[in-house]
């Protein structure tokens, strides 16, 4: 018996996972056949060394730890979890196919390089990723999620990209910041993001201690407090789908665009703006241009879809609270006569200063369904709905106003059955 149950002990020590524990400065290849990973203390890969980091691997950080890089540290299809932290800390991190749950503060880049990519990013206490004078760093492909804090934070970091990641459920424990948030930062692109279902703000640019003028392009921003926060910042807004942001009953809620003080001077072009409580917020001596076709400069020609801005009832596409006159010429208002248009802007009228909305786009967009303009809804607009959810892409506003005939904010397969029945019943 005694034999027996030696033999069955030896059996189940030789089958269960090894356990490695970690602590000071570390170098070499992490691997499958070592993990979990368990950290003790903090770890350090110093200036000079590499650390990488295999698939399949499994780093404890032990709740509280931090993991330091000051060197060159890689990691493919791997995770981290529970607690604790990595820290680029004038360091490289290259990461692709990662997960990391349940971190304190999550991943922290200091004056070093990141590249991220394909990651999961789960449940930081704090911070999600967090960029403070890096540089030459991306951030792409990848799910930022239920943050406590913001999900992202960049600051003081111009050389940075954020490209075709999801932002969902961040600033669980702050209902004040953004969660894609630019602090005195012009990071060149913030393009293709799905930034949806956030408590704070979908997307905050600060400009409190130096310019942040980014180009935000091509994201689609839905389902948020708001959609865009500016502080004093002149950013480029181009081509986005900013839809359906608001917190029910919450008139402080709402605004699609929302620029305050007198150096937030964004170009507005070519954006769908919809179904927000406020279309465009311009307060606190803000001066937004929203389209000026009549100087020599095409970037900023208007070109907006204001559609269906609507808070008790009553729609308001643009809300100027300023003294100043804003431009908002060349844009496409679905649906209104000039005089319609007239009653959905809060300005001179109401107290505020003049909003110039004429002459508006033309030619006058086609009805909903009617993708290629061509006076028909047939066989051909489907195939063009079908071809815009495959793309993966984020539609041009024109595109997006007339797909989504259910009016829901969403380009999807419900829009596809619609136009199939507006089809068939012809």
């Amino acid at each position: 018996m005694y034999t027996r149950f030696a033999l069955l002990f030896i059996l189940l020590a030789i089958n269960l996972p090894a356990q490695t524990e970690v602590s000071g400065s570390v170098n070499g290849f992490w691997s499958s056949r070592d993990s979990p990973y368990q950290l003790t203390a903090d770890v350090l890969v110093a200036s000079g060394d590499t650390l990488i980091i295999q698939s399949n691997v499994v780093v404890d950080l032990g709740s509280q730890y931090t993991l330091r890089v000051e060197g060159l540290m890689t990691a493919t299809d791997a995770s981290m979890e529970n607690g604790g932290g990595l820290f680029a800390a004038g360091g490289r991190l290259v990461l692709s196919g990662c997960d990391f749950y349940g971190l304190t503060s999550g991943l922290k880049v200091f004056g070093g390089t990141a590249e991220i990519d394909d990651c999961l990013i789960d449940s930081t206490a704090e911070t999600g990723v967090t960029f403070n004078g890096a540089d030459s760093s991306f951030l792409h492909n990848s799910l930022i999620m239920n943050s406590g804090d913001y999900g992202v934070k960049i600051r003081a970091t111009d050389n940075v990209e954020i490209i075709g990641n999801t932002f969902t459920g961040n600033s669980t424990n702050d209902v004040n910041h953004p969660a894609l948030f630019i602090d005195s930062a012009s990071p060149e692109i913030i393009e293709n993001n799905i930034i949806e279902d956030n408590h704070a703000q979908g997307l905050g640019v600060w400009s409190l201690s130096s310019t942040a003028f980014p180009i935000i392009r091509y994201n689609i921003i839905r389902r948020n407090f708001t959609g865009i926060t500016l502080v004093n910042s002149p950013a480029i807004i181009e081509g986005n789908i900013i839809v359906a942001n608001f917190v029910e009953n919450n008139t402080n809620s709402g605004a699609g665009i929302y620029a305050g003080f007198e150096n937030s001077t964004p170009i507005i072009i070519n954006n769908y703006i919809a179904g927000n409580y406020y279309g465009v917020s311009n307060i606190n001596a803000a001066n937004c241009n929203l389209g000026n076709p009549i100087n020599f400069d095409h970037e900023d020609d208007g070109l907006n879809v204001f559609f269906n801005n609507t808070v008790d009832g009553q729609t308001w596409n643009i809300w100027n609270s300023t003294t100043n006159q804003l431009t908002a010429q060349n844009n496409y208002w679905p649906g209104l006569n000039l005089n319609d248009i007239d009653a959905t802007l809060w300005d001179n009228e109401e107290g505020g200063g003049l909003i110039l909305f004429e002459p508006v786009a033309t030619p006058v967009l086609p009805d909903a369904g009617d993708l290629n303009d061509d006076s028909l809804v047939n066989i051909l607009d489907i195939v063009l709905v079908v071809e815009g959810i495959l793309a993966n892409d984020v539609p041009d506003a024109v595109f997006f106003y007339l797909a989504d005939l259910n009016t829901d904010y969403s380009v999807d397969v419900n829009d596809v059955v619609m136009i199939l029945e507006m089809v068939v019943g012809q």
